[in-house]
This record gives structure tokens, C-alpha cells and sequence, in this order.
């Protein structure tokens, strides 16, 4: 079902509701999601209540939810979106949502929204930005989603083994058993010391923690899912990777971002000019889950990722 709805303080924005499920996308600014949940129940998304409702600022506001950046991060990412957005429906159970052309930076994005059919209720975002001036663009899709404080981000790892000398004796050693396996991009705040990062043998959880400065990590990780679980509930957000592409940030296509007042999951489509008038796509699909397990348990967290929908 898809209506027009009023949103603390937006006259105007639409509702996508399923079964179990609802997203809030904003029409008075945008592209943005402001509100995806249970019905009725609390947001995944952090909301910063002095910035809901507004529009047509000067600066450019951060407000929360899930807004689509452009990459690498330079003076484009914080193109002003402020003003109002353009719509059409899809279907029963799709839109998509245009913002006003930049001119000032050469490209348009377009946000498509859609529930998809089917038991699991998945959403897929398609993140697609536009050259519209005379000069190729070297920028890239950018999502960005603002989860609210207090709880932890669950991502998959590679598993843990031992150093092939110390394999024990029948086990047969290949070459690339020697080689790494993972890739972590830091910045000059990154504090790997500083308890909201901790690794097992299976995961990398990355956790908000109150009153502590702003840390950053970039991750290289294949096509799948990562999560977050918060105050009973659990947002999970599949993700692509081409390989073979360049990516930004030193050839990231997760960063996670954390400071005082939110927690950030970004996904980050692959470096490539975009020639005048083309589009260059980026697509995530998001589920929401009741936390019946904690994934802080080990076989609880391996379960959870175990169950979740193939996407094709």
C-alpha cells in the first residue's frame, strides 16, 4: 500500500506499508528515507529532532534516516537536499523519487524504493545518479544509512584458521593459505583501542558507544548481508561488490562511522566516469527482524546471516 501521509512536521511524504513493515520516504526535501520499521513501532533510523521537519535551509543538514552521497567524499557529497522532490508510482508496491537537477555539480539522483512480494518483505533501493552537464563526472553512488544510537553492527568475516606451518600433520597446505584474506582501510580518528570495535572468529562488531569521539573503518567485503541490532530489533542490508573495479577510499565498498550521536552503515557503488547523460546504479535490499536471538552470541549471529533471503 502506498498514501500520502503528514510526518512530524512534513506536510507531505509517502508511506510504503507491508504486512509487517512500513517506510516513511520524505517529499518536502530529499531523496530520503526517513522511516523504515515495524507498524507502529519504534525506528531503526535515528531522527535529529531539531532538523525533522525543516526545509529549505542553507546548509546542509544530516536530519538521519537513509540519503543517497556521492563518492569520494568531496564538497558534491553535501550537495544541498533541502528542497522538495518529484515522485511517481511504479506499482502497487514501488516509487521512485527525483531530485531537482544539480547545476552546480552536474548530476541528478533518483532514489527507487520498492517492496518486493514474497514471505521475507524485502526492500531494494535503487541509488541511480545522472550526469546531466557537458563534462564526464568522476563520482559514484554513496549510501548512507543513519541508524539510531545504542546499538551494534554485525559484519561477516572470513574464517579464522591457523598459519599453515602450524596445520596439523595429513592437512593438505594451498598456496593462498599464505596470503590475506581481509583488507581494513583507517582513518587518522579510527581508535581501534577504543571498545567499539571487537572481533571474533566469524565477525567483525562494530558498537555505538556514548560520549566518545567520531571513528571510522572501511571494509572490503563480498556481495552480502551485514546488520544492526538495536532495542529488540534487527536491520539487515545486503549489499553488492564487482570485482575487478576500482572503489573508493582505497577500494572500500563498506564504511562504517560512528561519533556521540549516530551510527552510520555505507555502502559505496564502484569508480567509474560517468559520461554526459549517463546513469551510473547502485542497489541495496534491506529486511527488518524481531531480535528473538542476540547476535552477540556467536551460533546466534551465524544463524541469523544462515536464514536470510538469497538475493539474485
Amino acid at each position: 500500500m502506498i498514501e500520502e501521509i503528514p510526518y512530524r512536521g512534513w506536510k507531505n511524504n509517502l508511506r510504503l506499508r507491508g504486512p509487517r513493515t512500513e517506510l516513511v520516504i520524505t517529499l518536502d526535501i530529499g531523496p530520503r528515507v526517513i522511516r523504515y520499521a515495524p507498524h507502529d513501532g519504534a525506528n531503526v533510523f535515528k531522527e535529529l529532532n531539531e532538523q525533522i521537519g525543516g526545509a529549505n535551509e542553507n546548509d546542509w543538514m544530516i536530519r538521519g534516516g537513509h540519503r543517497f552521497w556521492t563518492a569520494p567524499e568531496a564538497d558534491h557529497s553535501y550537495d544541498l537536499d533541502n528542497t522538495p522532490v518529484t515522485w511517481k508510482k511504479l506499482g502497487d508496491n514501488a516509487v521512485e523519487i527525483a531530485q531537482p537537477p544539480s547545476n552546480k555539480f552536474g548530476f541528478q539522483k533518483t532514489l527507487r524504493v520498492e517492496l518486493l512480494p514474497g514471505d521475507d518483505e524485502v526492500v531494494r533501493l535503487t541509488h541511480r545518479l545522472t550526469a546531466i552537464g557537458d563534462k564526464p563526472l568522476d563520482l559514484t553512488p554513496w549510501a548512507l544509512s543513519v541508524m539510531d544510537v545504542g546499538g551494534t553492527c554485525v559484519v561477516p568475516q572470513p574464517k579464522a584458521d591457523l598459519h599453515p606451518s602450524e596445520f596439523p600433520e595429513g592437512r593438505t597446505t594451498l598456496p593462498e593459505e599464505f596470503l590475506p584474506n581481509r583488507e581494513f582501510i583507517l582513518w587518522p580518528f579510527t581508535d581501534l583501542t577504543d571498545g567499539r570495535y571487537r572481533f571474533s572468529e566469524h565477525f567483525l562488531r562494530f558498537s555505538y558507544r556514548a560520549g566518545l569521539p567520531a571513528t571510522k573503518i572501511g571494509l572490503k567485503i563480498p556481495t552480502g548481508w551485514i546488520a544492526y541490532e538495536n532495542k529488540g530489533l534487527i536491520f539487515a542490508k545486503h549489499l553488492p561488490r564487482q570485482d575487478g573495479l576500482p572503489y573508493p577510499d582505497r577500494g572500500v565498498n563498506l564504511e562504517l562511522f560512528t561519533n556521540n550521536a549516530i551510527l552510520e552503515m555505507e555502502s559505496l557503488a564502484p569508480l567509474r566516469q560517468l559520461a554526459p547523460g549517463k546513469t551510473h546504479e547502485h542497489v541495496e535490499h534491506w529486511v527488518l527482524r524481531p531480535a528473538t536471538k542476540s547476535l552477540a552470541e556467536e551460533s546466534a549471529a551465524r544463524e541469523f546471516f544462515t536464514a536470510l533471503p538469497k538475493i539474485g
